[in-house]
């Protein structure tokens, strides 16, 4: 289990990565998606979800639902900066300081629940 949490913020960090690039380089943001459609939110919505079900552990399910939470304001707000990048980069960039920290706490909230589940021995 610790593995797929591991692996969920590998691909959590590679999605932003692309989104910094689109920011940075001016790349076409024609890969940037709703929470559904990213890999991360594909394993959110099948996998991850059934992984804390099967946990039944109120705080990872507490945690799970933070995460969810953070996921959909995280892309929505990555969406709107890639957008506004386009006509206006200095405003971009002050929306993108948001965007990175709902990033940071996601990601945390992902290694509080990979500690829990490692302290499981899952």
């Amino acid at each position: 289990m610790a593995i797929q949490i591991l692996r969920a913020v590998t691909q959590h960090v590679n999605y932003l990565g692309m989104v910094r690039r689109c920011l940075v380089d001016g790349v076409e943001n024609s890969r940037c998606c709703d929470h559904h459609s990213c890999l991360f939110g594909k394993w959110y919505d099948t996998d991850g979800t059934a992984m804390i079900e099967e946990l039944q552990l109120f705080k990872a399910t507490e945690l799970w639902s933070e995460i969810g939470m953070h996921h959909e304001h995280f892309h929505a707000e990555s969406m709107a900066v890639v957008e506004m990048a386009g006509t206006d980069l200095e405003r971009a960039r002050k929306m993108e300081t948001g965007m990175m920290q709902r990033s940071a706490i996601m990601v945390n909230r992902l290694l509080e629940l990979d500690a829990l589940v490692s302290a499981k021995g899952l």
